[in-house]
């Protein structure tokens, strides 16, 4: 019952955190406007990401000061202040990066949460980091934070696979029986819920009224990273690590994938791009809305897998192998996909857009066409 209010009171707080910060937004330039590689049609607030910010600030700040929340608050500060000011004016990715492993470092050496193992992969035991605990973590981390900021591509998509894994995240917490982490997490899953409201298409609202904003897409990937490790590493947690990987395993197959294509192409890794899998779903004529529902399908059935692995007793190397072939085979279907597509796009006449990226899709605010990776 305490968990539910607490939500319900995150959701509300959140909408009006929203609705506040959509009328400050033009004052201090957080507004993503359209042109370029942008494909929304009207100029929008990013504002959802600090919305989320404050609604969880708020509940830390009355539920408890430990070192524990007290490092979270911490971490997730820097990375709030990092993507308003990208929001604002774009930053290189070099500074992005170095505020990432700050806040990494904070998670690691402040409110001790790192990753001691990643579990038994091939059944021979439980394989430790040793001497790389900490550069491990902080790579695990900023993993994740890039996948949820590259994944922020069409109205809702983003939001929606962050409330499912933020749900599946409390979930195993309270099976866990870690009521702080399942606190904070359900207080993450009401306010995103209520960003959602906003940022959704529904009959009524045909287009996004506010997006998440870099602030909001790292904000989420680096809490989803901090929980994807505090869940799994300690005394008594029996979570395992790629059960906790499974859960987030669409964004992380998107990036690994995109930054393998680049690279095989001779470019950075970072090097901006239409090749993700929004991109390749808006291709084959679906609309923003029905891309959302794919993401959120399969965010919740790869959820469930992880965690009803956990459940079931699955041996991890079973799931460890299943995630290698599912990311082996997501993989070469967008080498392939890609590959024809160059191949088709550069035969046919400049004025057919059958192929063609940048079409009339009205996607939401992303880092890849905001030119970034």
């Amino acid at each position: 019952m305490k968990l539910t209010l607490l939500a319900v009171l995150s959701f509300f707080t959140c909408m009006i955190a929203v609705s506040s910060l959509r009328l400050l937004a033009p004052r201090v330039g957080l507004m993503d406007h359209p042109g370029g590689r942008k494909d929304h049609a009207a100029s929008t607030p990013l504002v959802g990401g600090l919305a989320i910010f404050l609604t969880l600030s708020t509940s830390l700040i009355f539920h408890g000061w430990t070192p524990w929340h007290a490092g979270f608050l911490v971490g997730i500060s820097i990375i709030v202040a990092c993507g308003a000011q990208d929001d604002r004016h774009e930053i290189s990715s070099v500074l992005r990066l170095v505020f990432q492993v700050l806040a990494g470092l904070v998670m690691v050496k402040f409110a001790g949460v790192r990753l001691g193992t990643v579990g038994d992969l091939v059944g021979t035991g439980p394989i430790g980091l040793w001497v790389f605990v900490v550069p491990m973590t902080v790579f695990a981390v900023c993993g994740v934070i890039n996948a949820f900021n590259m994944v922020d591509g069409t109205d809702g998509a983003c939001g929606t696979l962050a409330f499912i894994a933020f749900g599946l995240y409390a979930w195993v917490a309270l099976q866990s029986g870690l009521n702080t982490q399942a606190a904070v997490l359900v207080v993450f899953a009401g306010a995103v819920l209520g960003f959602l409201l906003f940022n959704l298409r529904f009959p009524w609202q045909p287009r996004a009224r506010v997006f998440l904003g870099d602030a909001g897409s790292t904000l989420i990937g680096f809490a989803l990273g901090w929980f994807a490790i505090d869940l799994t590493q300690g005394t008594g947690r029996t979570f395992p690590p790629i059960a906790a990987l499974w859960v987030v395993v669409i964004p992380l197959c998107d990036t690994v994938s995109l930054m393998v294509r680049r690279l095989a192409a001779g470019r950075s890794p970072f090097s901006a791009d239409r090749q993700h899998l929004h991109h390749l779903l808006l291709n084959l004529g679906l609309s923003p809305g029905q891309v959302t529902l794919v993401f959120a399908g399969l965010g919740l059935v790869t959820g469930l897998i992880g965690v009803g692995g956990w459940q079931l007793d699955v041996p991890e190397p079973v799931l460890f192998g299943l995630f290698v072939g599912l990311f082996v085979v997501y993989h070469l279907f967008m080498r392939v996909y890609w590959a024809r597509h160059a191949r088709l796009t550069s035969v046919r006449p400049a004025n057919d857009s059958t192929f063609a990226d940048g079409g009339n899709h009205s996607v939401g605010k992303s880092s890849s066409l905001r030119q970034k990776p």
